[in-house]
């Protein structure tokens, strides 16, 4: 009689095989790059309109609070690059639990800073106006921000996703 003996493996010693590299097509990389190139785009007008926003903002704030231009201008920044910041952070989420208690937080944040700017933004455009031309002053005050979250979404949206 003969002894045979039964090696089992441990389920975590089981070899499994490599991953083989994915490989891109050139045609995938080129498009991946158009959109490289399309959320750079993006973003640099989103820039060009935060600096106006900012100086708009820092103004406005400075003509409603009477505050020192250097105080103003610190709640500007809070005000319109936190909500981009937050916006990044949502869209940043590594998990969906995170992106839940993140956007728990985010999301009122977002839309009361994008009220604020698009109020200071107003008063500040509708300043320097006179008569009827305060309606559409304020009109592009507001869309200031809107068009500010509109293209940072898209930015970040383009460069995130592959």
């Amino acid at each position: 009689m003969t002894n045979t003996a039964t090696i089992l493996r441990h389920p975590a010693q089981r070899k499994t095989r490599a991953a083989r590299p994915r490989t891109v097509s050139p045609g995938y990389r080129r498009r991946l790059k158009r959109q490289q190139i399309a959320a750079g785009a993006v973003a640099a007008v989103a820039i060009v309109l935060t600096g106006l926003s900012l100086a708009h903002l820092a103004h406005g704030i400075a003509l409603v609070t009477n505050a020192p231009i250097i105080e103003a201008w610190a709640m500007a920044v809070g005000i319109d690059l936190g909500f981009i910041a937050l916006e990044l952070a949502q869209l940043c989420a590594a998990t969906p639990t995170t992106r839940r208690a993140v956007e728990q937080f985010s999301r009122p944040a977002i839309v009361g800073t994008l009220i604020v700017s698009a109020t200071m933004n107003a008063f500040a455009f509708g300043s320097a106006a006179t008569g009827l031309m305060i309606y559409p002053a304020a009109a592009l005050g507001v869309a200031i921000p809107a068009l500010i979250y509109a293209l940072s979404r898209v930015a970040f949206g383009l460069s995130v996703s592959r």
